[in-house]
């Protein structure tokens, strides 16, 4: 049954509405009005009569920060160095709006509604949608394993359309005009990086973050372990290879990155192509005529000409390829 207090203060009058059903801790709550207190006690008797009621008072006393960077430490260092990277850097976008001071409770559909049409103003929908990938599997996880009875709110939010109709295939002469000017940029790594990229379909940073230990040029195939998905082989044309041994030092340890300097940095940290690339790459493209090229648009350009090669790829910078 529910009962309802009423406390008339200096300022202001509240009600406290307090439920006590069989088998469950009374349960209590203080609102503004009659009305709300009312209502409220009816959901939550309601919800302990046919057995769905979950006592979110733990979730109250839990700050919401606290949730978030245990998912950090515990499972998104489980993950691919680029989704744990994507994690953190969408968790700190949340805490700094959130603010470190909210319980976990306090993460409802309507506050989450909130955040992503202020985000929508600064981010892109596709950003929106890893954030709330992020917020939702943390939810998910709290409640199945750390015990936390709360409901996840991520479903009811509306998430933004990801329209993803760009897709850029670079021409035989855009290709070769492109490759022609990095061959004389000062980063000398760009020429032979954006070649096997061109060669291969590996992801900017697949390729960058590669080692000489997960290239076996004898049987012509690369051993991608860090990449988007699943680790996977990865075959060499004539030209990829013939780039490769051109570029090797006499004295490579399998853990020498191919073309990042070997910054103890670079080899504890989560591999960022850009931040080696981005710059020779942009003046690159800028010397071809080529602005609205992206690095990963080569991507597209190797399987583009693998098709239309007949599964042969099209003879970029004088060789042809296997």
């Amino acid at each position: 049954m529910a009962r309802i207090q009423t406390r008339k203060g200096k300022t202001r009058t509240t009600f406290t509405a307090t439920v006590r059903v069989k088998n469950f801790d009374p349960i209590a709550r203080t609102f503004d009005t009659k009305g709300e207190a009312k209502s409220w006690a009816a959901d939550i008797e309601r919800e302990m009569r046919i057995g769905r009621y979950q006592d979110v008072r733990p979730a109250e006393k839990t700050m919401f920060s606290e949730v978030l960077i245990r998912y950090l430490d515990q499972v998104s260092t489980t993950k691919r160095p680029n989704s744990e990277r994507r994690d953190r850097d969408s968790a700190k976008a949340i805490l700094t709006s959130f603010g470190s001071e909210i319980s976990l409770a306090d993460i409802n559909p309507q506050r989450l509604a909130t955040y992503r049409d202020a985000r929508l103003k600064i981010v892109s929908p596709s950003t929106i949608q890893k954030e709330f990938a992020l917020l939702s599997h943390m939810f998910n996880i709290a409640r199945r394993e750390w015990g936390l009875q709360i409901n996840n709110p991520v479903p009811d939010v509306n998430r933004p359309k990801v329209r993803n109709s760009r897709t850029r295939f670079l021409t035989k002469e855009e290709a070769q005009r492109l490759l022609d000017f990095a061959q004389k940029s000062r980063n000398k790594n760009l020429y032979p990086y954006l070649l096997i990229m061109m060669h291969t379909g590996m992801r900017p940073s697949e390729a960058a973050g590669l080692t000489w230990g997960d290239i076996d040029l004898d049987a012509r195939l690369v051993n991608l372990k860090i990449t988007k998905t699943d680790m996977r082989y990865v075959p060499l044309t004539e030209m990829a290879e013939k780039a490769f041994r051109s570029i090797r030092p006499t004295d490579s340890g399998s853990d020498i990155y191919v073309f990042l300097p070997p910054s103890s940095l670079l080899k504890t940290s989560i591999i960022r192509p850009s931040l080696h690339f981005r710059r020779s790459f942009d003046t690159v493209r800028a010397k071809a005529g080529l602005e609205d090229v992206h690095l990963h648009d080569l991507r597209h350009t190797a399987a583009s000409h693998l098709l239309m090669g007949g599964g042969r790829y099209q003879n970029f910078s004088g060789d042809s390829g296997a």
